[in-house]
């Protein structure tokens, strides 16, 4: 008997987890920022009849809710603060552009900071990309009745708008998903540990595990913060915990009241951000409650370090220099953005800015395959100027259209977290029915502009592609493990001439290194390798930060335990550039570097 072999997919296994939307909780206080900083600016031009000022302050606060992802409030509120500034700015440059052909100068123009901001660590990256975006908005939405710096109030005014409902969130700042996700961890265990059906609690918990890997991993958004990397290694801690957990459910035992109150204590803590008390695992009972609470005291114990970890050298990761592959990308970018403002205006199209601005969204630096984003956009288009052209032949303009205009502004943060053909979508038809309130806009011809758009970008990304090789990723972490190994010598043998500037160059390198870690996060092909990777950069970085303190508190190490230490990272080098090293024996490496350095 012969067996039949399974057919094979018609796509890869990367397109179809690309096109599959991920399955991550609403974020209810982002969800009512964008819904009322969209909506009341249409709700007023509409009482008052100011329609042109109202979508220009609408668009503003489109602007800046781009930057609203989830994560801590401090990380919100700085991360919209900047948009609001650069989009701002960008949208000055091309509001200012006194005809099309100095329009095209000033995309082109902002479109080099835009990129280089994106090697300035997450926030500056958001920043440029929206100052580069609203830039060519505001070439193509010019006005006829308000003048330049009148539209500019008006575009800053909903940005303002938008800011300060983010502000207001401060009271539910502890509800965000990413720290509900985790929680919700340990809340399942203990379901589980309690429940009379333990096959129904266990799949439950299996649940709770894929939510909180796809806010801290799968999110497009992909955002970065102190906060959201200790979630994750509580995430990554959470493992041997389950796993005792289950083997107890499993043999039939309870665990100690002890054991339970420390994962109450944990459930809470990663809701409020709070730090959990030390845990002393305890020596008594049986093998699996003994394995329970190892689990848990070195949980808590890598929690409480990295929360504690040196903070104040943060400022130093930021990228001041830049290497080959971001001038390919700036080279990528100014090519696609000079090829769409050139056929938009040889083709006297009557908005060309569509073409250029389809092109800015898609080589958005950071953010994963470019072909697969291509497709996407092309396929979200399509479906928002559906949406967009079956609402507008159904429901007149004015007061009937403000409900789907709240609605889909609503839908927004969902769409950007879960899948970027589902933001495209939503954001097409956003666009074309905030337009529709002031002027007459073409859908079918905002269609044909995405597609050229999404063409350039292809053949010009097609033709540019080995500009965009990069080494691997053994080879960037083998630079970055020697540089900390230089300064860890340094520091620790309290050397003061030239330290400040190696520990700059360090944070450099540990900011190029996490800029190249999350564009591979961000590309399906390659996201399940870098995320075995990810949780080594943040201990390199706490191994940086406790060499600074030890420096900064003039506190020398005992000279033959630094020499160890330093000859460890310089084996680890040297394996790294020779041999194959596995992510967990990297990250177990480093730990005990830290801990020694630390003083553990």
């Amino acid at each position: 008997m012969t067996s039949q072999a399974l057919p094979r997919p018609l796509l890869p296994d990367w397109l179809l987890r690309q096109l599959r939307p991920m399955s991550i909780p609403v974020d209810w206080t982002r969800v009512c920022a964008v819904a009322l900083g969209i909506g009341v600016p249409q709700l007023v031009g509409l009482l008052t009849g100011r329609i042109e000022e109202a979508v220009l302050a609408s668009v503003g606060a489109l602007c800046a809710s781009f930057s609203d992802l989830t994560g801590s409030y401090r990380y919100r509120l700085r991360r919209v603060g900047v948009a609001v500034v650069l989009g701002a700015l960008g949208f000055a440059a091309g509001a200012a552009a006194p005809g099309p052909w100095w329009a095209a100068a000033a995309v082109l123009a902002v479109a080099v900071p835009s990129v280089l901001s994106s090697r300035m660590g997450d926030l500056w990256s958001s920043g440029g990309a929206h100052m580069l975006t609203f830039c060519i908005v505001a070439t193509g939405e010019k006005s006829a009745t308000l003048s330049v710096v009148e539209q500019v109030a008006w575009f800053s005014a909903g940005e303002l708008l938008l800011f300060a409902l983010v502000v207001a969130t401060w009271p539910f700042r502890g509800t965000a998903p990413a720290r509900s996700a985790v929680a919700g961890i340990f809340d399942a265990t203990l379901r589980m540990l309690d429940a009379e059906a333990p096959v129904a609690a266990r799949q439950e918990l299996t649940k709770a595990l894929n939510t909180a890997h796809d806010v801290l991993v799968g999110g497009g958004s992909m955002s970065r913060s102190r906060v959201r990397d200790r979630l994750y290694l509580v995430y990554t801690h959470a493992t041997p915990i389950v796993e005792a957990s289950v083997s107890l459910v499993h043999a039939g035992e309870r665990p100690s009241l002890r054991a339970r109150e420390a994962l109450r204590t944990l459930a809470r803590c990663m809701r409020t951000g709070e730090v959990p008390p030390p845990y002393q695992p305890d020596t008594a009972g049986s093998p699996l409650a003994q394995a329970l609470d190892r689990g848990i005291a070195e949980l808590v114990s890598a929690f409480r370090l990295a929360k504690h970890a040196e903070v104040s050298s943060e400022k130093e990761r930021v990228r001041l220099t830049f290497g080959r592959s971001t001038w390919a990308q700036v080279l990528r970018m100014v090519l696609c953005l000079a090829l769409a403002e050139g056929i938009g205006l040889l083709a006297g199209l009557d908005q060309p800015y569509w073409i250029a601005l389809t092109a800015a969204l898609v080589l958005k630096p950071n953010s994963g395959s470019v072909f697969a984003r291509t497709v996407l956009r092309a396929v979200g288009t399509v479906a928002g100027v559906l949406i967009a052209l079956l609402l507008l032949s159904l429901v007149p303009p004015g007061w009937w259209l403000l409900p789907f205009i709240v609605v889909l502004a609503a839908k927004l943060p969902v769409a950007i977290d879960r899948h970027y053909g589902l933001f495209s979508a939503v954001v097409t038809a956003l666009v074309l029915l905030q337009m529709s309130q002031g002027a007459e806009f073409h859908a079918v011809a905002r269609l044909v502009d995405t597609l050229v758009g999404c063409a350039i970008v292809l053949v010009v990304g097609f033709l540019l592609r080995p500009l965009h090789r990069g080494p691997q990723l053994e080879a960037l972490f083998a630079d970055a493990v020697a540089s900390v190994a230089e300064y860890v010598s340094q520091s620790l043998a309290g050397v003061r001439h030239g330290r400040p500037a190696l520990r700059r160059r360090t944070y450099r390198q540990l900011a190029d290194l996490r800029g190249a870690l999350q564009q591979q996060l961000m590309n399906p092909a390659t996201a399940s390798r870098a995320e075995r990777w990810w949780p080594t950069i943040s201990v390199l970085e706490r191994v940086v930060d406790a060499a600074t303190e030890k420096a900064v508190r003039n506190n020398p190490q005992d000279l033959q335990q630094a020499q160890r230490l330093v000859s460890t990272m310089r084996t680890t080098t040297r394996q790294l550039r020779s041999t194959d090293v596995r992510p967990a024996q990297l990250h177990d490496e480093l730990e005990r570097v830290y801990a020694g350095v630390a003083g553990r």
